[in-house]
C-alpha cells in the first residue's frame, strides 16, 4: 500500500449501491485514493474506476471480477475475523492521515451493517477525519461537541435534516431550520429532530453537547 497522504479517500463497499446515481455523484467529485472493499469490488468495475487498493475475504465476489484486478495491491482477510471488511477498509484508510473519507455502499438491506457502519465513523471523529456515508437518498455523517455546521440550502443533498443522538442525550440549537430550537436536550429515543427541513439560505446546527447523527435526506 501506498504510504503517501491523500486528503480525499473514497472507500467503497458491499452494500446497496445505485449505479446511476454513483455516476452522477463520482462525477462531481474528486478523490486521491481509492479503496474497494470486498464486494465493493464488483461496483467499481462496473463504474470503470481504477482502486488503489482492495481487501476483503471475497467470499461474495465473481472469480471474473478478483482476475480483473489481479495486478493490483490486494489484501486477503480470511472469512471469520474481528471487523466488517468495510471497518478493515476505514482502518487502512486512517493510516494514510486523510482530511475526508467518503463511503459508497455503506447502506443496504442489512440494517444491522448499515448501523455499524454508522458507528465505525466515531473512529474518524475522534481524529478530526471528515467522514461521510453517501447513497441516493442519504448523506450521513456525525457532529461533536463544539460544532458549528453551515449547510447551504442550494447545496443541501436532500429536502429534510435529521439529527439523532448518537451518545444518551445531545444538546442542540438549530437557526435557518422551519423547526428553530435554542439550547435544546434531545434524549435517545425522541423524534422531536426528526425531518426537518431548511427555510433561510444557510441552516445552522451547533452542538452544545453529545455527538449527533446528522442525516440529510430525500425520498
Amino acid at each position: 500500500m501506498d504510504r503517501d497522504f491523500y486528503d480525499d479517500i473514497l472507500i467503497i463497499t458491499g452494500g446497496n449501491l445505485d449505479i446511476n446515481f454513483a455516476k452522477i455523484y463520482l462525477n462531481e467529485q474528486s478523490f486521491d485514493y481509492i479503496i474497494a472493499a470486498d464486494s465493493g469490488l464488483k461496483y467499481v468495475k462496473e463504474l470503470d474506476l481504477t482502486p488503489n487498493y482492495i481487501l476483503g475475504d471475497y467470499d461474495s465476489v465473481p472469480k471474473d471480477v478478483l482476475d480483473f484486478f489481479k495486478d493490483k495491491d490486494i489484501k486477503t482477510y480470511p472469512t471469520h475475523k474481528d471487523y466488517t471488511d468495510t471497518h478493515l477498509a476505514i482502518i487502512t484508510a486512517i493510516k494514510l492521515a486523510p482530511k475526508n473519507i467518503t463511503i459508497l455502499g455503506g447502506t443496504g438491506t442489512r440494517l444491522d451493517h448499515t448501523l455499524t457502519t454508522i458507528g465505525n465513523l466515531k473512529a474518524l471523529l475522534d481524529l478530526n477525519i471528515t467522514g461521510t456515508i453517501i447513497d441516493s437518498h442519504n448523506k450521513i455523517y456525525l457532529l461533536d461537541k463544539g460544532s458549528s455546521h453551515v449547510i447551504e440550502k442550494e447545496a443541501q443533498f436532500g429536502d429534510f435534516v435529521s439529527i439523532i443522538p448518537l451518545e444518551k442525550e445531545i444538546c442542540i440549537s438549530l437557526k435557518g431550520f422551519y423547526y428553530p430550537l435554542d439550547h435544546v436536550t434531545i434524549t435517545q429515543g425522541l423524534s422531536l429532530t426528526q425531518s426537518n427541513e431548511i427555510t433561510a439560505n444557510k441552516a445552522y446546527i451547533s452542538i452544545h453537547s453529545g455527538i449527533a447523527i446528522v442525516i440529510e435526506a430525500r425520498d
